[in-house]
């Protein structure tokens, strides 16, 4: 099954699991994601080490959206804040309808998500077994 954005995310190997397709900047380690034909700084992209981020990260916090944002949006649709074990930020969805508490584990999976195109796999954040 096609992936939605294969540009932000790629399956990684083990199961459901995915990884986050980011840069580093070899000069000071500095990580951009999404990648950017722009760089990172004054780092041009070409320069740039494309890497992959784990997907494993921490909740700093969760919302739940009742209003759809778009047209087919699905809600209620659960939206993190989160710190990503390399160091990033960012906003992610989550799986289920229930909002986590922050510091609650989540690591990025694929999901089947039927769209105009037919059905995609879609990137979302699931809670890691144990951790709430």
């Amino acid at each position: 099954m096609p992936l939605r954005d294969p540009g932000l995310y790629a399956p990684s190997g083990t199961g459901d699991g995915a990884v986050l397709l980011a840069l580093r900047d070899p000069a000071t380690g500095t990580i951009a994601f999404p990648r950017t034909a722009y760089g990172i700084g004054a780092t041009p992209a070409e320069a740039a080490e494309p890497i992959q981020l784990s997907g494993r990260g921490t909740v700093l916090t969760c919302i739940t959206i009742h209003q759809p944002l778009s047209p087919g949006m699905a809600v209620p649709l659960l939206v993190a804040r989160l710190r990503l074990e390399e160091g990033p930020v960012l906003d992610g969805i989550l799986e289920g309808t229930e909002e986590v508490p922050p510091g609650t584990l989540v690591q990025a999976v694929l999901v089947p998500e039927d769209s105009e195109r037919g059905p995609l796999l879609v990137c979302r954040f699931r809670m890691l077994e144990g951790a709430a």
